[in-house]
């Protein structure tokens, strides 16, 4: 195992392989499960994890798929896509400069366009990097370029829906990078184009700010070099001696080299404001997405059950029915990846999901005691939500959440569930009609549901009715 695992192949290896499981029988998944850690000495999730996915992906019969041969690799065309975003910040600055009027710049465009719109996005991008970071769903224009790479690059659009912070990171990242080696490009220009030409720095206003105003403006930028780079600054007599009305026929050469003198001072607004917020954004970014993608792969719905079927020693009994089904309550407990004893798991059933044979009809919940399960949703609101806020949410770690697989989400649940919105983790398990699949669009509805619940992490995951 490496370091760099897993990335986001193995997060797709593995969404793909637990949605082939859920046509399996649970007793064969059990059986191949713990023969695959029979090999294995590791006992840390992580490597188990890894380890199940590529003994299970290696010895599975893949069924052949048409593959489209790309002229470019994947990291071949990284680097082009690179040197087109380090090129479109030479050109645009170069643009700029040499499309000023009598090569006269204006000052105050140069900062609105290469300064402040650059860290209005780093802005944008750090709040929602931040928002990402805390569990919630930032929010997305319905033109959204990310939607429109989305759609058609992943080869399913309801593909990783579970990990979605895990690709709204990786787009925060790409986007990081390639923001920051625009700027690069633009600074690589405003440092060779100026060189090579006679550009002069004016500035103006209809408004009539001010030399004292523009002055003041100019020493508050500088404020983070000018302790110890006072050439980066602008002197009152250059800010004076710039500003500058197109009605202006002709300019006093002594004029003309005093405006050079915002040159340095531009330079350093963009590094400091447009450049380094890139950079910042890109290393925290590049750490926050190794750890969703960690969080997101070991508790995709149904890694968990798989570690649990790795741990759980196998019983092969003669004795009668009844003995050999509580010899394999005893031998796996914890079939969700939990204790099933632990005083810090809560388990609601809501509505009577689980029917009147409780969580004995029910492979995952077959070790629970109907004493440790809390029907809800039959009664009158105010009287479940008397009941779950008596509920030690504070102390509790996680929420095991029952529902009917075959009703839609309803808005009452989401306001039943605040007394319990403690919990840092919920797991909505879906029960099934007797000898009824669920629908895919069902599951899909309901994992669009989780999102708003008030949880810091919730999944989603399905139960299997035992066979009898």
């Amino acid at each position: 195992m490496t370091d760099s695992r897993p990335d986001l192949a193995d997060l797709y290896r593995l969404a793909t392989r637990l949605q082939q499981d859920r046509e399996q029988p649970v007793s064969v998944l059990r059986e191949r499960d713990r023969a695959v850690a029979s090999g294995l000495a590791a006992t840390a999730p992580l490597p188990r994890l890894l380890y199940w996915l590529d003994t299970v992906s290696a010895s599975a019969d893949a069924p052949a798929t048409d593959t489209v041969e790309h002229p470019l690799s994947a990291a071949s065309l990284a680097l082009l896509v690179r040197l087109l975003a380090l090129l479109a910040g030479f050109v645009t600055m170069a643009g700029f400069l040499f499309g000023s009027d009598r090569a006269l710049v204006n000052v105050f465009l140069f900062l609105a366009l290469f300064v402040l719109l650059q860290s209005a996005l780093s802005l944008l991008a750090g709040a929602m990097m931040w928002r990402t970071v805390r569990g919630h769903v930032p929010m997305a224009l319905p033109l959204h370029p990310a939607r429109w790479i989305v759609q058609r690059s992943l080869p399913d659009r309801r593909t990783l829906r579970e990990a979605q912070p895990v690709l709204r990171m990786l787009f925060l990242r790409y986007g990081q990078e390639l923001g920051a080696l625009f700027s690069v490009g633009a600074a690589l220009a405003f440092l060779l184009v100026p060189a090579l030409g006679e550009f002069s720095f004016v500035w103006g206003s209809t408004f009539n700010p001010g030399t004292g105003l523009v002055q003041r403006l100019t020493e508050i930028l500088a404020l983070p070099w000018s302790g110890w780079l006072p050439l980066a600054t602008v002197p009152p007599e250059v800010v004076a001696s710039s500003r500058f009305h197109p009605a202006t026929a002709t300019i006093d050469r002594s004029a003309i080299e005093s405006m050079r003198g915002w040159w340095a001072f531009l330079w350093g607004c963009l590094l400091v404001y447009a450049l380094l917020p890139r950079l910042l954004l890109w290393v925290l970014s590049r750490l926050f997405y190794r750890r969703l993608l960690l969080r997101s792969f070991l508790h995709y719905p149904g890694a968990e059950q798989v570690l649990a079927r790795m741990q759980a020693p196998l019983v092969s009994t003669r004795a009668t029915p009844e003995a050999s089904a509580a010899a394999v309550a005893r031998a796996d407990p914890a079939p969700l990846g939990i204790a099933v004893t632990d005083d810090k798991l809560l388990l609601v059933d809501y509505g009577g999901a689980l029917g009147p044979g409780g969580p004995a009809d029910f492979e995952e919940l077959h070790a629970l005691a109907p004493a440790q399960v809390l029907v809800v949703g039959t009664a009158g609101l105010p009287a479940d939500l008397a009941r779950l806020q008596a509920l030690p949410a504070a102390s509790s770690e996680r929420l095991l959440l029952v529902v009917k697989a075959w009703e839609p989400p309803l808005a009452e649940l989401r306001d039943l569930l605040e007394p319990l919105a403690g919990v840092p983790r919920c797991t909505v398990l879906l029960a099934p009609l007797p000898g009824k699949a669920i629908p895919h669009r069902k599951v899909e509805d309901w994992r669009s549901f989780v999102r708003s619940l008030p949880f810091a992490s919730v999944d989603v995951q399905l139960l299997n009715r035992v066979q009898r």
